[in-house]
């Protein structure tokens, strides 16, 4: 009877603590469940949004990627961070060295989850820009009920929406266009572009068509008759898009980025149809932040950046 009352005994005690693994620790999206047995303490981060979020709430990672870390990631640029890797691709031997409890990827890292998943619990939390605000909250809440931060997460979500609230109040009846500038090059991003989430972060009325999406992913070779093609239809939309008269156009400056030189600022003025628009003769060019918007992106701080950003570049 001893002997089966310590092994009934054994069974509970196993029952009981896998109850305890369970609830100890987890993250669940819809895609996948992560459960660990204690909340972990040595975090690799291969996305700046993500990485942006667990920062905003008091959460540190330990392992990062060897990037240009900039406003709120600052800190991160310390030696005593373990550089492994960029945000495209992880070094797989430095990150097998720091043994990770847990790996977040995102966006530009996501096609590395089924590599990284072999070193570690692996979470995709790439942004859907397409829902913005919703998706950020989302993926905030996830994170906040995990790792216990719901008040904080809670605070900083409020001061989100009543930026967006006092942003739209200004922006309301108003029009825009979004541009991403490479080089002398402005392309034009409609509301289903990259960049098109502006206008309903922002509450700005696109003067852009929707793009036509299309399957192919690669860039045409420059000089090309393709892109050649792509730059002439470029310069098409601009140009119907100018004629509607925006009262704002913002600008997303490639070459700024881990640089903070805007040589847009000056290649504008230059534009054979921008250097004629309403909006530059009424000196309402919106820069953005080059290293917020391309880098960093929706992460909980800086979205809050990036809504101040344009409140303030925003006349009454």
């Amino acid at each position: 009877m001893k002997g089966n009352k310590l092994v009934i005994s054994g069974l509970l005690l196993a029952v009981f603590n896998t109850a305890a693994y369970t609830a100890q620790f987890e993250l669940k999206t819809d895609a996948k469940t992560i459960q660990l047995k204690q909340a972990p303490k040595n975090i690799a981060v291969y996305d700046l949004s993500v990485l942006d979020t667990l920062n905003a709430l008091n959460i540190q990672a330990q392992i990062v990627p060897e990037t240009t870390y900039q406003g709120h990631l600052a800190k991160y640029k310390n030696e005593k961070f373990i550089k492994a890797g960029t945000l495209f691709e992880p070094n797989l031997e430095k990150l097998k060295q720091a043994q990770p409890d847990l790996i977040f990827i995102g966006g530009r890292s996501a096609k590395n989850l089924d590599t990284l998943s072999q070193i570690a619990p692996t979470l995709n939390l790439s942004p859907d820009t397409t829902q913005y605000i919703p998706d950020l909250k989302q993926r905030t809440e996830l994170l906040a009920q995990a790792f216990k931060r719901e008040k904080i997460a809670k605070q900083k979500l409020n001061e989100v929406e009543k930026l967006q609230k006092s942003l739209k109040a200004k922006t309301q009846g108003k029009s825009a266009i979004m541009l991403f500038a490479v080089g002398d090059n402005f392309m034009p991003h409609a509301e289903n572009d990259r960049f098109g989430f502006v206008y309903d972060l922002a509450g700005f009325k696109s003067v852009l068509p929707l793009t036509e999406k299309t399957t192919s992913t690669t860039r045409p070779e420059a000089g090309s008759p393709e892109a050649l093609a792509q730059a002439k239809k470029n310069i098409d939309t601009l140009q119907k898009a100018i004629d509607q008269h925006p009262d704002y156009i913002i600008v997303l400056d490639r070459g700024a980025v881990n640089t903070q030189k805007y040589a847009a600022k000056d290649n504008i003025l230059k534009h054979h149809v921008l250097s004629n628009a309403q909006a530059v003769k009424n000196k309402k060019v919106i820069f953005v932040n080059a290293d917020a918007w391309y880098l960093t992106g929706a992460g909980l701080d800086n979205t809050i950046f990036m809504l101040n950003e344009l409140s303030q570049a925003v006349q009454p």
